[in-house]
């Protein structure tokens, strides 16, 4: 099973989702973030926001101490399609090839709890999502992370020093703001920020020992525990 190792920082605990329960919290923070904040995806009747690339995906949360998830991020692994080889496709130039080898993934549903609603904390959920995606691509040795986000969110991503390079124009799905698709490069960040070190790069690539190369990530097939019992689960995917 696909995995990434607890941490603790800023007050919350970063790791893999893993029960039941943990599921239907990210599938109704899913729901409120997508489908009634940016409006892309259909509203649906349960507030549970699922798809087809759930099954064999992996996602990471930020856990407040009462177990609340404030924020996630969905790995999806190169065996299985991505949301950008399908759903996503209008976002990239034509002709473009979506890279499929064992070190790359797509990052979908990166996600945080609406402002107003969230605990707080001394550091930003999202950076903390940021943080827990590099680690696990250090674990598994993933280089190349696909992600579709808003406009205005990449230019973020690009100021913090995340090398995104953009694959498209940008495209407005529905009444939501304007996505574009982006490919970063964990090699080129980590060449950057070792070049020309930054507070924000040494904060993400933090002080313990985690390897820049491992074995290739395989999917766990689900993205809960084994301990899980899958009866217990409603509606899977």
């Amino acid at each position: 099973m696909a995995e990434m190792t607890p941490f603790r920082e800023g007050g919350y605990t970063i790791r893999v989702v893993e029960t039941c329960e943990e599921r239907e919290q990210a599938f109704r923070l899913r729901h409120a973030v997508y489908c009634q904040k940016l409006g892309w995806v259909p509203a649906c009747p349960d507030g549970r926001e699922r798809d087809r690339y759930d099954p064999g995906s992996t996602t990471l949360g930020v856990f407040a101490d009462d177990g609340q998830l404030l924020g996630l991020a969905r790995l999806i692994p190169p065996e299985r399609p991505f949301m950008l080889e399908e759903d996503f496709r209008a976002l990239l130039q034509p002709g473009y090839r979506v890279r499929k080898g064992p070190d790359t993934a797509e990052v979908t549903r990166l996600t945080t709890l609406p402002q107003g609603t969230r605990t707080s904390g001394a550091t930003p959920i999202a950076s903390l999502l940021y943080k827990a995606i590099y680690r696990w691509s250090c674990a598994f040795g993933v280089r190349f992370l696909y992600i579709v986000v808003e406009e205005r969110f990449l230019q973020h991503l690009c100021h913090r020093g995340l090398p995104c390079i953009p694959l498209g124009p940008p495209y407005r799905f529905g009444e939501g703001p304007p996505a574009v698709a982006a490919l970063l490069d964990r090699a080129l960040f980590e060449r950057l920020t070792d070049a020309r070190p930054t507070p924000f790069g040494a904060w993400l690539k933090g002080d313990g020992p985690i390897a820049r190369t491992a074995r290739p990530w395989r999917s766990p097939g689900r993205d809960y525990a084994r301990s899980a019992s899958p009866s217990r689960c409603r509606d899977e995917t």
